[in-house]
C-alpha cells in the first residue's frame, strides 16, 4: 500500500506538474479536487502547500529586488556595509509580506469577481497565488547558489563587478530570475481565468488587484516599520 504522506505528495507533484504545462486544464483540476476535499468538512481543503509555496516566491521576490534594486541604483549597499544578517531579515519579510497579500488577495478577488459574475472561494484564489509561485523555486534552488558560488555576497551590493565571469553571470542570472517573474504572472493569469470563469482580457484587471494587494501589504509594512523606529 502507498503511505498516505506519499501518495499526497504525489498528487501535489502531479497536480503542480499539471498547471505548469498547461495552466486552465490544471487549475480546474485543482479546484474541483479542492472542492471535493471541501463537501468533506475538511477543516483547510487547500492544504498547507498554497501557503508554503506563496512563502518560498516571497523569498525569492525579495531576492530578485536585492539585485536588481542594485543594479538600477534604487539600493546604494557598498560592499563594507553588506551584512549577512540583513539578507536573513530582508527575504524573511518577503516571506511574510506574500503571504499576508496572498490573505488578502483571497478576500479583495472574490469581492471583485462577484462584481463580473464569478463567485469563486477565497481559497481558489489563495491556491492560484500559490501555485503560481511554484517556478519561482528555480531560483532558490538554482540560480541563488550559483549567485553566491560564482559572485559571492556582490550579488546584494551595488559594488560594480569588474571580473568578467561575475558579471556576465550576474547579467545572466537576473535576466532569467525576470523570465521566470513572467512566467509565474502567466500561470497567475491563467488560474485568475479559470477562477473568475472569464476570458483573459477581463482577467487582467482582476488580476491587477492582487498586485494592489501586494503593494498595500508592503506600503504598510514599510510604514509600520518606520514608525517603531521613530
Amino acid at each position: 500500500m502507498t503511505a498516505p504522506g506519499a501518495r499526497s505528495s504525489g498528487q501535489l507533484g502531479a497536480a503542480l506538474r499539471s498547471v505548469l504545462l498547461n495552466p486552465r486544464a490544471g487549475f480546474a483540476d485543482i479546484f474541483r479536487a479542492i472542492g471535493r476535499r471541501a463537501q468533506t468538512q475538511a477543516r483547510a481543503p487547500e492544504g498547507v502547500a498554497p501557503y508554503l509555496l506563496s512563502a518560498l516566491g516571497g523569498v525569492a521576490g525579495m531576492i530578485f529586488w536585492l539585485k536588481i534594486g542594485a543594479l538600477l541604483g534604487f539600493r546604494q549597499v557598498a560592499a563594507v556595509q553588506f551584512r549577512w544578517s540583513y539578507i536573513v531579515v530582508a527575504v524573511v519579510a518577503g516571506a511574510v509580506v506574500a503571504l499576508m497579500a496572498q490573505v488578502l488577495w483571497g478576500f479583495a478577488g472574490a469581492i471583485a469577481m462577484r462584481l463580473v459574475g464569478g463567485e469563486p472561494p477565497a481559497r481558489d484564489l489563495r491556491v492560484v497565488w500559490g501555485a503560481s509561485s511554484f517556478p519561482q523555486i528555480a531560483v532558490l534552488l538554482l540560480l541563488l547558489p550559483l549567485d553566491l558560488l560564482i559572485v559571492g555576497p556582490a550579488t546584494f551590493t551595488s559594488e560594480r563587478l569588474t571580473d568578467p565571469l561575475s558579471t556576465g553571470w550576474a547579467a545572466l542570472s537576473i535576466a532569467l530570475s525576470a523570465s521566470v517573474a513572467v512566467w509565474s504572472m502567466f500561470i497567475f493569469l491563467r488560474g485568475v481565468e479559470v477562477a473568475a470563469g472569464v476570458s483573459w482580457p477581463r482577467a487582467v484587471p482582476l488580476a491587477g488587484i492582487a498586485a494592489l494587494c501586494l503593494v498595500a501589504v508592503t506600503m504598510t509594512i514599510v510604514i509600520a516599520a518606520r514608525a517603531l523606529a521613530v
